[in-house]
């Protein structure tokens, strides 16, 4: 009896264990019955990654044990709410899919203060000018006083107070001196000298710097003209250079090591990219508009630019792409761009688009957050913070609510968003 009992039980233990063996080998591997269909499917996972770091996972309002970043595994196949949370901060939420023996990605969440307190500076002025890198910008408050912001400090300084009131018009990319116009006059401030002088040149149309503060180019009836700027006051000092370019040139603009002319011949507009230290041609786009002419982009294959209302896209390998807007700016390989009532993203090396928003009301201004993963945009006096990731609602928050004319600049990290009107100069602390 008792070998028969002892058979019985060692043939239960191996029917067990051939049976839960392999079952649980693949709960191990991620394996689960799917009651809801009535199948054994694989489980899938959340990549999650968040700025700042170690903020809470909530998976269908469960807990993770472990914070961001991290891998969220044994998520069932299908829909679920993924929310991020950190104290003092907006959480995030979105509804994404996990299929089953895959990773879904969420990599690009960037959590915003929920409280964002605001710094201010001091006066502020319709008359900005930011400068190349993106790190200053200069303004002339009402009393004429020449104030600069230095963005990564959060500092301003106010550097003279000049005669009269002047347009600020170009910054030298090393810093040192800002081209400013009064009537048709142009002038030349050394900010750390402090002096202003006149450029001895009448009628000129337009005036920048070339990539320093030695030389300017500048548009004078319609020909194109170098000045040495650091000989200007001497009268043994080279005399201006008249660019060989045989055409009637409306505006120009300098991007980098290229000269990008705009010209009319026979009726007909056009657009020409130059190397600008031997002037030649890249490449030629015919048919334009006419219009101030700004550079978003120019490379060897690429150049990218508005004229008035109209912005083109041309690889010298590929057609001509001309999009109707109102503002457009440049974030790596992606354009972010308004007509005036919609918001649309264009992958100009993919070449695809996407549409982010449309509205009846005006939009006013769209502009990057540094990480390009999200933007700012301002519509009906609101400006508001949105994310890129179109999965499922897109993240939005409202930064401010006023009908101020408004200039906006992120410091290099986003975490302050400087603000100026007309009245105030300040940032808000948004990270």
């Amino acid at each position: 009896m008792e070998k028969t009992l002892r058979k019985i039980t060692v043939s239960i233990f191996f029917i067990l264990f051939f049976i839960l063996a392999p079952l649980l080998t693949a709960y191990s591997l991620g394996y689960r019955y799917d009651f809801s269909n009535g199948s054994i499917q694989k489980n899938g996972a959340f990549y999650v990654k968040s700025y700042p770091r170690d903020a809470e996972i909530f998976v269908d309002n469960k807990k993770n044990r472990s914070k961001t970043p991290t891998q969220v595994i044994n998520v069932l196949p299908g829909e679920h709410e993924l929310v991020i949370e950190k104290n003092n901060y907006i959480s995030w939420t979105k509804n994404l899919d996990v299929y089953s023996g895959e990773t879904t990605f969420a990599e690009d969440i960037v959590l915003f203060l929920e409280n964002r307190p605001k710094t201010i500076l001091g006066t502020g002025s319709d008359n900005l000018l930011i400068n190349k890198n993106k790190d200053k910008y200069a303004f002339l408050d009402n009393d004429y006083q020449l104030l600069i912001t230095d963005i990564e400090q959060a500092k301003v300084f106010e550097i003279n107070t000049l005669d009269k009131s002047y347009e600020l018009v170009d910054w030298s990319s090393d810093n040192q001196k800002i081209l400013l116009r009064n009537d048709t006059k142009y002038f030349s401030f050394d900010i750390d000298q402090k002096e202003l002088n006149a450029i001895p040149i009448i009628g000129i149309d337009k005036m920048i710097w070339e990539n320093n503060s030695n030389t300017l180019i500048y548009l004078k009836e319609n020909k194109l003209y170098r000045h040495h700027h650091k000989n200007a006051w001497d009268s043994s000092g080279q005399a201006d250079e008249l660019l060989d370019i045989q055409h009637y040139i409306n505006d120009f603009a300098i991007k980098d090591k290229w000269l990008i002319i705009q010209y009319t011949f026979d009726k007909n507009n056009f657009v020409q990219q130059l190397n600008k230290n031997n002037l030649e041609i890249i490449q030629v786009i015919n048919n334009v508009n006419l219009g101030n002419l700004d550079v978003l982009l120019a490379e060897d294959n690429n150049i990218i630019f508005t004229l008035g209302s109209k912005l083109y896209i041309k690889n010298i390998f590929r057609d001509l792409i001309v999009i109707p807007i109102t503002i457009a700016h440049l974030h790596d390989e992606k354009l972010l761009m308004t007509n005036g009532h919609e918001i649309i993203i264009f992958n100009y090396e993919e070449d695809w688009q996407d549409l982010i928003d449309r509205s009846s009301n005006i939009v006013s201004d769209v502009f990057w957050h540094p990480n390009g993963s999200y933007f700012v945009s301002e519509i009906n006096d609101s400006t508001s913070l949105t994310e890129l990731d179109g999965r499922d609602k897109r993240n939005n928050i409202e930064l401010l609510n006023n009908p101020r004319k408004k200039n906006y600049i992120f410091d290099e990290k986003g975490e302050r968003l400087y603000i100026v009107t007309p009245e105030e100069n300040y940032y808000l602390t948004i990270q």
